[in-house]
């Protein structure tokens, strides 16, 4: 009795066309590779210039130190946000900017805070004092029309209060601001006086004075030069008057020798 042999199965042939796909797929990942590889290898991928500006009290070199990069790093690594982060370090520094711009541009906005006043080294040098209480020397060729800042301890926790304060000052009453000293009292120990350009005497306390600007710059503004006192009760009292009223007790106390005579 003859068997039949099964028939051997074929093996499935894949498609001419769903081969040469898949073989083409391979080349374009192949060649993507390539091309990645090459272009982080080429001075593409490098930092090829570093602009830093808006710098008044840093330097190029002290930004630069700080970023850690240098022309021919990488444009990709480190981070933005790293670098905003190690930036951190510069005092002066109130905010940073960094933009990529491709190709090779690492562009750095500085924003320093701002001057607020003067004060007097020892060695008699004008000293810039920021609005968070830096004090740091004064550029070359910078305009000294800010207060001056007299009898005022380095280590004095008020100064710090009072830097900030006048940079929330409108420019034209901080520019006319000439000197600024300690006036403490038992009542207000952290109470200050003020002078002004335009010949104002001004009585408040550190803390008052961000709130009491608004009525500050109204006087400055449209009343003729006096004193004025911005505590609890705010008041103004003109020169002119002053001396009238001197005046008065001067001719009231005429009077009173002449009748005991």
């Amino acid at each position: 009795m003859t068997e039949r042999i099964p028939a051997l199965k074929r093996e499935a042939v894949m498609p001419k066309t769903r081969r040469g796909k898949k073989i083409l797929r391979l080349l374009i990942a192949l060649f993507a590779i390539v091309l990645i590889v090459l272009f982080f290898r080429s001075p593409l991928s490098e930092i090829s210039d570093i602009e830093v500006t808006g710098m008044n009290y840093l330097s190029k070199e002290e930004v630069l130190k700080e970023l850690g990069v240098a022309p021919g790093d990488s444009f990709f690594v480190p981070s933005i946000g790293k670098l905003t982060k190690r930036m951190g370090n510069l005092k002066p520094l109130e905010s940073v900017k960094i933009v990529k711009k491709f190709p090779g541009l690492l562009s750095v906005q500085v924003k320093e805070y701002p001057q607020v006043a003067v004060q007097l080294a020892e060695d008699g040098r004008m000293l810039a004092t920021l609005s968070n209480g830096l004090t740091l020397p004064i550029p070359e060729g910078d305009p000294v029309d800010k207060p001056i800042l007299s009898n005022w301890k380095p280590d004095d926790p008020n100064l710090v209060a009072l830097c900030r304060a006048l940079s929330g000052l409108p420019p034209y009453l901080l520019a006319d601001l000439s000197e600024i000293h300690p006036d403490p009292s038992i009542s207000y120990p952290n109470r200050i006086k003020l002078f002004t350009r335009s010949r104002f005497e001004v009585v408040t306390t550190v803390q008052l004075l961000a709130e009491k600007i608004p009525f500050l710059s109204d006087i400055v503004q449209n009343r003729e030069p006096g004193k004025i006192i911005m505590l609890e009760v705010d008041t103004y009292l003109p020169y002119s008057a002053e001396n009238v009223t001197d005046a008065a007790r001067e001719a009231d106390k005429v009077k009173e020798k002449d009748s005991t005579q």
